[in-house]
């Protein structure tokens, strides 16, 4: 097996002797093993094997990037003299001031598990399988989509500064999707898993989440457009967060004024109960490591402090051209790294610190509302609005969750949805790279079709 640590190594010191004055190098060995099934039957299973080389050159602050599949020399030593020669050629920028200098990684517990890394394909198609019984028990179910994800990375990165580390980790992901009918009504409930460990409760647990959901949503109504209190379960809110202020907060777009958050440092940009860490030290998450994608080692951030914006996210780059700190949020892509991107910013997990009241007492104070379980539409960043379609939603009656409401949207301003925020839930779950309990919003604009 080739040592990817020795190979980055002896890539950073090529790539200097061709006349780059810095760069960083990564050099990977990763596997996925994915597992399909669609209207409830078995449509696809993939095994991926993705050894490779990423390189980064510069030459006075122009860059050059270049990556090849596979670890042989000739092919390491053709992409180190694009990259330079890409980064010979470019434009002078004097906003790049300099990488991460050489320093000892941070101590993260629950990157690797030994039980997904074991894992052969049969096994996963076993697990796919299981997970989409779990979501059809009931007679009501004509149809389940599920899949499931299983993947092993060893990834080595050294730079010009003297860097060289090497991070192994692990990836689970799982996502299910009941298709429940009766007469001429049908209505879909989902469920997933994120993170880094293998967990047999699960896949029983996301299918029940999923199938209970649909079968509840056949009972329908329709409701008047109007101002409704809005309840997140935490798959809507890691959704909706992980983009409003993971996406908000990257230095990169705030600085090409391409952020609502621009210019909004020390401000109040949510209530006193919105509190948001940057966290890639969490255990066992999806976002989680103990040096980001250029080396600069893992530490928690505090974004959002009782409503007030403290710091935006930064790479290398992005930290000189502001003359500030890094914040060690360069990323090369996914849970298990990619080689074939240049790093670039983004969040890890963003972790919302949680309440102290239950769902059920959050739906049971609010007598007339909305409860939002699911909506895949994101925010637009550079305004600031929010617009959505409520795909799994339920009207909140007398404080109890009725039935599914019918073709429905949500449309509010980011910042407005944080300021409104007056009930937290006490408990966490990781959602789409985030970490977020239930959410309560005082009132949202609802635009229905009763």
């Amino acid at each position: 097996m080739t040592d990817l640590q020795d190979l980055a190594e002896r890539t950073v010191k090529l790539v200097l002797r061709l006349g780059a004055s810095h760069c960083d190098v990564l050099t990977a060995d990763s596997k996925f093993i994915v597992a399909e099934i669609e209207k409830s039957s078995m449509k696809q299973t993939s095994v991926v094997s993705d050894p490779g080389v990423g390189v980064r050159a510069f030459i006075k602050g122009a860059s050059g990037f270049s990556y090849t599949t596979g670890h042989d020399q000739k092919s390491v030593k053709r992409i180190a003299e694009l990259a330079v020669s890409q980064a010979r050629a470019g434009t002078q920028d004097p906003d790049f001031k300099d990488l991460p200098e050489a320093s000892r990684p941070a101590k993260v517990q629950g990157l690797y598990d030994k039980k997904v890394a074991a894992l052969e394909p049969d096994e996963v198609v076993g697990m796919a399988i299981e997970l989409s019984d779990a979501a059809r028990t009931d007679k009501r179910i004509i149809g389940v989509n599920a899949g499931l994800s299983a993947g092993l990375g060893t990834m080595a990165l050294a730079n010009s500064n003297g860097f060289s580390q090497l991070q192994r980790a692990t990836s689970f992901e799982l996502s299910v999707e009941s298709v429940a009918r009766s007469g001429s009504k049908m209505f879909s409930g989902m469920d997933g898993g994120w993170g880094r460990r293998l967990d047999r409760d699960a896949f029983g647990l996301a299918g029940r989440n999923a199938m209970e959901h649909a079968v509840k949503g056949l009972s329908q109504k329709r409701i008047p457009t109007g101002d409704y209190a809005v309840v997140l379960d935490p798959l809507a809110a890691g959704y909706i967060f992980m983009a409003a202020v993971g996406g908000g907060v990257n230095a990169e777009s705030v600085q090409r004024k391409r952020s609502y958050l621009e210019g909004k440092l020390g401000t109040r940009i949510g209530s006193e109960g919105f509190t948001v860490f940057d966290d890639p030290t969490v255990e066992w998450a999806s976002g989680s490591f103990t040096f980001d994608g250029e080396g600069f080692p893992a530490k928690k951030k505090t974004v959002v402090d009782h409503g007030v914006l403290k710091t935006y996210l930064y790479d290398s780059y992005t930290a000189g051209k502001a003359s500030t700190e890094n914040t060690g949020n360069s990323s090369r892509g996914g849970t298990i790294w990619s080689y074939r991107r240049p790093p670039s910013i983004s969040s890890s997990n963003i972790v919302v610190e949680k309440g102290d009241s239950g769902l059920s007492e959050i739906v049971r104070e609010t007598r007339t509302g909305v409860y939002l379980r699911t909506t895949f539409d994101s925010p637009n960043l550079a305004t600031g609005e929010f617009s959505g379609l409520m795909m799994e939603s339920f009207l909140i009656q007398r404080g109890e969750i009725g039935p599914a409401i019918q073709q429905s949207t949500i449309g509010i301003g980011l910042i407005e949805m944080f300021s409104r925020i007056d009930m937290l839930g006490k408990v966490q779950r990781e959602a789409f790279g985030a970490k977020v309990p239930a959410v309560r919003i005082s009132h949202a604009r609802i635009a229905g079709s009763g």
